[in-house]
């Protein structure tokens, strides 16, 4: 499985936990839900998306931006 597969998992798991739709977390986003399932199925790089549209995901879903990172909280 590739880091952008376990990084959708984090994201729908975290949206489930919420209770949210993808239509809702798009909506939130201010962009289309086709462009967010991109992220969830790991069709899109999440690290190479800009740093601010990132962010905003994790605001939304309420996580931890190092959850989403390649590296360690540690280094």
């Amino acid at each position: 499985m590739t880091r952008d597969k376990d990084i959708g998992k984090i994201l729908r798991s975290r949206r489930l936990e919420l209770g949210m739709t993808q239509e809702q977390v798009a909506l939130k986003l201010g962009m289309s839900i086709h462009q967010y399932q991109r992220y969830e199925y790991g069709e899109h790089r999440f690290p190479n998306i800009p740093m601010r549209i990132g962010l905003r995901v994790c605001t939304v879903l309420e996580l931890d931006p190092f959850e989403l990172l390649p590296i360690s909280k540690d280094e």
